[in-house]
């Protein structure tokens, strides 16, 4: 049987099983199987269709390392063990053993480097699958996570100094052809990226294929709106985000009709809003919806411009605060920092309503998704891959 070992080392969220599952489904149309060494064993095993013919645990970093600036992604998978040689070693030597074990055909790695550097130890080809922030561009030095701070060249290569020698160092350890450090890895493993151009954290890059934001979750609640006038607003924020509170606040003052999902809702929310914990159907409510206000989530934010839904951003991480800067320089969303006062929330709010440069660049983005088809992505996707690695 031929086998492709998807991995899944760093974050938490359920969005990178959603990563992981599509490729999944569309190889197994082609007749090849996936192996899922997965971060989280009980995340990687709720989806109902099992698209996976193993899952295995993943080697995985939980010790915490000093906090330094991420200016580059060498920073961002510090926590990964890649800031240090002999962790880095222990986890290859780990990963090794589940190669051994496993005896897959070519692996793809999301937000997972430790594999990666693993495949190239054991002569497996491999690639990058995920969204831009999990499978950056492979430029040396590679690029800023901060770019609204002035680019130093000399700043991002000292961030990527660690990283760099990790990868040196485990590749003389383990007998392996030399890599000049981090850039080089990545540079051996193609990316394929679930995502689209607006929605890069990098910039859309000219010869990258987009395949869009296909999804692991089939979630179908469809809650009623609350009666109540002006613009429908969608809300998907924990109801213990900095933001939830200041948010619920204006939108109360707004008397929007709001609908509210996310595992836990905010105190005390006004009648025009109705939270729900369900799964919903983020396609159909997107569909109904004028607006939309999240945390700077991947799969929610690329149905949100399908549906030509503008977007208030209130991050969370480093991550999601940058995919709100590239959104709102497109016009497409609005940034707000972590903990907005509610009277900026409002104005926020009430801009993305108002302003007719948003509705002109959400119903131009739009526009370019209207024939997109998310299964024929997966077997684009599947097919891509199996060339790349030598399986088609």
């Amino acid at each position: 049987m031929t086998i492709i070992l998807a991995t899944w080392e760093l974050g938490r969220a359920f969005g990178h099983v959603a990563h992981v599952a599509p490729l999944a489904r569309g190889l197994a149309r082609r007749g090849i199987a996936t192996a899922f060494a997965a971060r989280d064993l009980l995340t990687a095993s709720s989806l109902s269709d099992r698209p996976f013919a193993r899952i295995l645990q993943a080697p995985i970093h939980q010790r915490s390392v000093p906090r330094t600036p991420t200016l580059t992604y060498a920073r961002a998978i510090a926590d990964g063990g890649m800031a240090d040689v002999d962790t880095a070693t222990v986890l290859v030597a780990a990963w090794l053993q589940l190669i051994d074990g496993v005896r897959p055909d070519a692996l793809s790695a999301e937000f997972a480097p430790a594999s990666l550097l693993a495949a190239h130890v054991a002569g497996l080809p491999a690639v990058r699958v995920g969204t831009a922030w999990a499978c950056p561009p492979a430029s040396e030095p590679l690029p800023s996570l901060m770019p609204w701070l002035p680019d130093d060249p000399a700043a991002r290569t000292a961030a990527g100094a660690g990283a760099d020698d990790v990868v040196r160092t485990i590749c003389r350890r383990f007998g392996a052809p030399l890599l000049d450090g981090l850039p080089a890895l990545l540079a051996k493993s193609p990316r394929f990226l679930e995502t689209w151009p607006e929605m890069d954290h990098y910039g859309a890059a000219s010869g990258a294929t987009y395949y869009g934001a296909m999804t692991g979750l089939a979630a179908t609640a469809r809650p009623a709106w609350p009666d109540a006038s002006g613009p429908r607003t969608f809300v998907y924020i924990p109801g213990d985000h900095a933001g939830a509170v200041p948010l619920a606040t204006a939108l109360a003052a707004l008397g929007w009709p709001t609908l509210w999902h996310g595992p836990t809702p905010p105190p005390d929310l006004a009648s025009n809003i109705a939270y729900t914990a369900a799964p919903v159907d983020t396609a159909h409510i997107l569909g109904e919806a004028a607006l939309f206000a999240g945390r700077g989530g991947h799969a929610t934010g690329c149905e949100a411009i399908r549906q030509a839904c503008p977007q208030l951003v209130i991050p969370d991480t480093l991550e999601t605060a940058l995919l709100g800067w590239r959104l709102e320089r497109q016009d497409l969303a609005k940034l707000l920092g972590e903990r907005p006062a509610a009277a900026n929330v409002q104005a926020a709010l009430e801009a993305l309503a108002a302003d007719t440069r948003i509705a002109a660049a959400v119903t131009a983005a739009s526009a370019r998704y209207v024939k997109y088809d998310p299964f024929a992505a997966e077997d684009e996707l599947a097919r891509d891959i199996a060339t790349a690695v030598g399986l088609a």
